[in-house]
C-alpha cells in the first residue's frame, strides 16, 4: 500500500466447457476464506427495457457492500463486445453498467468472471480485470493424474498402465468429460456384473477402441498402444490387431522392432 499496490480485486477466466472454470472460483473463494456468491444469469436476465441493468447493479452493489467472491458464469451474456451490430442496445447499456463498477470494485470484495467464449468479451472490459487466466484442455501427463484422483479409480486400485491408456484415449477431452466418463464405466460394471471386478477390462477396452481411429492415422501413437496393450494389459496380438483395425504382422512388427 506505501508505495501504491493494491490487492488484486477481480479475475477473468476463460476456457472450453469443463476445464474447471466453476471449481476454480469455489477454491479461490474457500482459500479467501469469504463466502462464494453464484450469480444466477437466468433471474438477472429481463425482457423488460431497463430491468436488466437494475437487477445487474442491484447485485454488483450488494457484493461490493458485502465482503465475499462474486461469480459471473457465463460472463459473455452480459459483456458482449459493443461492435456486435445484431445486438440491441440494452446489452449495450449492461457493459456500459460493468465499465463503471470494474473500475470503482472495492479492496474488501473479489470478482470472479468466467467464459467459454472470450472472444465475445467486449474488449473494454476484459483489460479492467487484474488477472486474466486462461483454462486449457489438460494435456496427457495432466489427464493420467486426474485419472488417479478419481476416487473410483483409487480406491479400486487400478493399475497404471490402465489409467495410462485412458489418458492416451481421451486427448482433447475436458476434465468434467473425463470423471463423467470413468463415472459411467464403472456404472456399467456395476449394473451388468453387480461388483467393480471388471472395470479395470472395461476401461481398457473403452480405450483400446477410442483410440482406433488415432492409431490409423499415427503411428507413434499406433505403437505406443500396441506395446501398452501387449506388455500391461495382456492382450494377445490377435486381438489388439482386431481391436485397432490393422494386420496381425503389424502387430508383430512393432513388437520386434522394439527388441531390436
Amino acid at each position: 500500500m506505501e508505495v501504491g499496490l493494491q490487492p488484486s480485486r477481480s479475475v477473468l477466466l476463460s476456457g472450453p466447457p469443463g476445464v474447471g472454470k466453476s471449481m476454480t472460483a469455489s477454491y479461490i473463494a474457500e482459500q479467501m476464506k469469504q463466502t462464494l456468491v453464484v450469480v444466477d444469469l437466468a433471474s438477472v436476465m429481463s425482457s423488460y427495457l431497463g430491468r436488466t441493468g437494475r437487477n445487474l447493479r442491484a447485485v454488483l452493489d450488494y457484493a461490493a457492500e458485502t465482503e465475499c467472491v462474486l461469480f459471473i458464469d457465463e460472463f459473455d451474456a452480459l459483456a458482449k463486445r459493443r461492435d456486435d451490430n445484431t445486438d440491441v442496445g440494452e446489452l449495450k447499456r449492461l457493459v456500459n453498467v460493468l465499465l463503471l463498477e470494474l473500475d470503482r470494485w472495492p479492496a474488501g470484495s473479489f470478482l470472479i468472471a468466467a467464459t467459454n467464449h472470450l472472444d465475445l468479451v467486449d474488449p473494454a472490459i476484459a483489460r479492467r480485470f487484474d488477472v486474466k487466466i486462461e483454462l486449457p484442455m489438460p494435456d496427457y501427463e495432466q489427464r493420467r493424474a486426474l485419472l488417479a484422483q478419481i476416487p473410483v479409480i483409487a480406491s479400486s486400485s487400478v493399475e497404471a498402465e490402465y489409467t495410462s491408456l485412458l489418458a492416451l484415449a481421451t486427448d482433447g477431452t475436458s476434465h468434467s468429460d473425463i470423471v463423467k466418463l470413468v463415472n459411467g464405466i464403472a456404472r456399467e460394471a456395476i449394473i451388468e456384473d453387480a461388483n467393480l471386478a471388471s472395470f479395470a477390462e472395461r476401461m481398457a477396452n473403452y480405450s483400446m477402441f477410442s483410440l482406433r481411429n488415432q492409431s490409423k492415422s499415427d503411428t507413434e501413437v499406433r505403437s505406443r498402444v500396441i506395446r501398452v496393450a501387449h506388455d500391461s494389459l495382456g492382450y494377445s496380438q490377435r486381438k489388439i490387431a482386431q481391436i485397432l483395425g490393422v494386420s496381425h504382422p503389424t502387430v508383430s512388427r512393432v513388437l520386434a522392432a522394439r527388441e531390436k
